[in-house]
């Protein structure tokens, strides 16, 4: 039998997926758009529209958007054109800039507000939320309010400094030690939580015991929710929200770490208040004029109490060390405890040599004439 092809013909080859058509509109208006970017263009408001948008015709498109406050029927607004790919984008004044859609019952290029744009730029408006007067208040879901609640709760402003309050006094009872008073002004930065995370470092490499971290009060805090072994207490934990006193202490921390200081406020012993301060500055011992030999790439730590005292009233002193060089300032609030202080110093001296650390300089004034009464 004769074949019947016809010649020039070719089987049909099977193809990839058909590409998707972008809606005409929406590429009319970005078309209309490309040369104007980086432009300012005129923008007639022609209605409003009863969500508060407002109905404006922008480069031959009737574009529905959200105008700044005193925006009228029948004016005009400015506004920028930032780009036509690869959607459109036009800023009105100095609000946000923000995605058009194309509005399908008028054939223009909408613009709407928040639950516009989520769908933007292809989605056809009769599809999208409509926003009016009785539109419900947007609420936030159960983790969000957690979220805020914690960001409340741990808030602090700004340059305010770390305070830690001691619940109890250093020394309990009776005439305090000096070795006993610094180990437990040591234990009181030392186990306050503030330097947790370096802590367990040092226990992952061996150089600290657990029972140092158990006195800590993220490891309090962790044996307390292991212990919680019933269901219904693990629920109701659950429902009680974020542990807030974890979020301030994480806030207290990068406070300290941006601060480099930290204050501890309480009693030395019981009836006697304390305040102490250390901070951790750059090295400026030349620029303090402490000498050539001032090691200027070591740290210099500061380390200042504050007390008054029922006999000698108030007496403030303050530590520097650079490397291993020791300052001491005292500073009493009258003459007549400046000179009892200064009878002391040898003993001071003394006390320090003995414990390895020197005295480079020494000054006692008091308050009112500082710096001109020095030992």
């Amino acid at each position: 039998m004769q074949r019947l092809d016809t010649p020039g013909l070719r089987p049909l080859a099977p193809t990839g997926a058909t590409p998707i058509v972008a809606d005409p509109r929406q590429a009319a208006f970005q078309r209309a758009l490309q040369p104007l970017v980086g432009q300012t263009v005129q923008g007639a408001v022609l209605a409003k529209m009863s969500d508060g948008s407002f109905l404006v015709r922008v480069a031959d498109t009737n574009a529905r958007m959200m105008l700044p406050v005193g925006a009228e029927v029948g004016g005009d607004v400015p506004m920028t054109v930032v780009a036509a790919q690869p959607r459109p984008l036009l800023q009105v004044g100095t609000e946000p800039a923000q995605s058009p859609v194309v509005h399908t019952q008028t054939g223009a290029a909408a613009r709407g507000a928040a639950a516009l744009l989520s769908q933007a730029p292809l989605t056809p408006s009769e599809q999208l939320p409509q926003l009016d007067r009785n539109t419900p208040q947007a609420t936030l879901s159960p983790a969000a309010r957690a979220i805020a609640t914690a960001l409340t709760q741990a808030y602090t402003a700004p340059g305010a400094p770390v305070v830690i309050l001691g619940k109890t006094p250093l020394v309990a009872t009776g005439t305090p030690v000096p070795e006993q008073l610094g180990k437990q002004l040591q234990n009181a930065l030392g186990e306050s939580g503030l330097f947790y995370e370096s802590h367990v470092a040092e226990w992952a490499e061996g150089k600290r015991p657990l029972q140092d971290l158990a006195r800590e009060p993220q490891m309090q805090r962790h044996v307390a929710a292991q212990a919680q072994q019933s269901p219904a207490e693990s629920a109701a934990r659950a429902l009680a929200g974020p542990d807030l006193s974890a979020s301030q202490m994480i806030n207290q921390q990068l406070h300290t770490q941006e601060q480099g200081k930290v204050q501890w406020h309480g009693e030395a012993w019981p009836g006697q208040p304390m305040q102490w301060e250390v901070r951790r500055d750059e090295s400026d011992g030349r620029s303090k004029g402490q000498g050539r030999d001032t090691q200027e790439d070591a740290p210099v730590w500061r380390s200042g109490v504050k007390f008054r005292f029922p006999l000698l009233g108030k007496v403030a002193a303050n530590v520097t060390m650079v490397g291993d060089k020791v300052h001491v300032q005292v500073q009493s609030g009258d003459e007549s405890t400046t000179e009892t202080l200064r009878a002391w110093a040898g003993i001071l001296q003394g006390a320090l040599d003995a414990a390895g650390a020197p005295l480079t300089s020494l000054s006692i004034g008091t308050t009112e004439a500082e710096g001109d009464h020095a030992a």
